[in-house]
């Protein structure tokens, strides 16, 4: 796909996002009726946010019914296992995040934080007060 995951990921519903994430939790390829009950919905009202994750090219449907019967089994596609990883992981290093944490931030208070990224000299990059509170976050998980 010639979009990055980014934007492909800004464009989901809240009901797509979760739709991926619960699929990629099952291991990637579940059936629709166990996605229903997981998520408490019922299949009429997430067809469409399946059939819209089917046109994006984030997942396969397969009708493995039999007769009359429709019975879907769904299986991510390698982008669609791309996107619900990246949500998976941004989801859990937003609940990691506290707001002691947050407010720790040095950008929150930084003097230069209208012109920061503006200029060559102001950059996230090159700023001290970051560099440090990074390295004393990540400190110790090496």
């Amino acid at each position: 796909m010639p979009r990055d995951a980014s934007s492909i990921i800004r464009e989901l519903s809240d009901k797509e996002a979760k739709l991926l994430t619960e699929i990629y939790r099952a291991g990637g390829e579940v059936m629709l009726k166990d996605i229903w009950k997981t998520l408490g919905m019922r299949s009429k009202a997430g067809m469409p946010f399946i059939n819209k994750l089917e046109k994006k090219g984030l997942l396969e449907k397969e009708n493995v019914g039999r007769g009359k019967r429709v019975m879907y089994r769904v299986r991510l596609t390698e982008v669609g296992m791309e996107i619900a990883r990246e949500i998976t992981e941004v989801g859990a290093l937003i609940r990691v995040l506290t707001y002691e944490a947050l407010t720790k931030i040095p950008c929150f208070y930084c003097p230069y934080i209208d012109v920061c990224g503006t200029t060559e000299e102001i950059t996230p990059i090159r700023c001290e007060y970051l560099n440090k509170w990074l390295y004393e976050q990540t400190k110790g998980q090496e």
